[in-house]
């Protein structure tokens, strides 16, 4: 079954809805002046409230090393999604460390795709590109240019312009392992809708899943 990713998460409320409905991953963003940026302290509040749920994402962008560590280790992120120009050698060095990786390309063509090669890390995502801004532009790109990649299934994180409308397409025509979204479950950048939120998960699931217990 295709994972779901949302991402953006900005307070407890949302983050624990998502995990309500079946969000296997969520993520918090550390880009500085970005819409859904999080401050440490209050991604340590959320977090400390849902110690149940293990695939917390941190989310960063050309970034120094020593401060992508000391924010992941502080808030125990297994998994860190780097959204910029980071080398493989900059991926390579988070894996060393015990980290799963997960490298976002930005696509605009075929051309986007030439470095994909170059890095060992346990995951891509995918993301529509844009000159203007990083993510959560609200806009796919070409499905068709990653049709049948060998490593689509097993380790892609679909992004880019996803939303309750498109994503059972989007599933049926990649047949990504997971998908992101962002802007697409929103009210407002960082606000989740809360019926947006369950339409998209439940289009993605299909059938549903067991809701997750609450916690005290």
């Amino acid at each position: 079954m295709t994972r779901v990713k949302i991402c953006g998460n900005t307070n407890y409320e949302d983050a624990r809805l998502a995990i309500d409905l079946g969000a296997d991953y969520l993520g918090f963003i550390f880009v500085p002046n970005t819409k859904r940026v999080l401050t440490v302290e209050k991604a340590e509040e959320i977090l400390s409230r849902i110690k149940g749920f293990k695939n917390t994402v941190g989310v960063f962008c050309n970034q120094p090393k020593q401060e992508v560590e000391t924010i992941a280790r502080r808030l125990g992120f297994q998994y860190l999604q780097f959204h910029g120009e980071e080398t493989a050698l900059y991926c390579e060095s988070f894996m060393k460390k015990g980290f799963e990786v997960i490298k976002t390309f930005h696509i605009k063509d075929a051309m986007s795709l030439k470095r994909l090669d170059e890095y060992n890390v346990s995951a891509f995502l995918f993301d529509t590109y844009a000159s203007s801004e990083k993510g959560g532009s609200g806009i796919p790109f070409s499905w068709n240019i990653i049709e049948d990649r060998p490593y689509v299934h097993d380790k892609l994180f679909l992004a880019g312009g996803l939303n309750a409308q498109n994503v059972q397409q989007a599933i049926e025509q990649v047949r990504p392992f997971a998908v992101d979204v962002a802007s697409g479950v929103e009210s407002s950048p960082g606000i989740k809708d809360p019926k947006l939120l369950q339409a998209f998960i439940r289009k993605v699931k299909k059938r549903g899943r067991p809701v997750h217990e609450r916690e005290a």
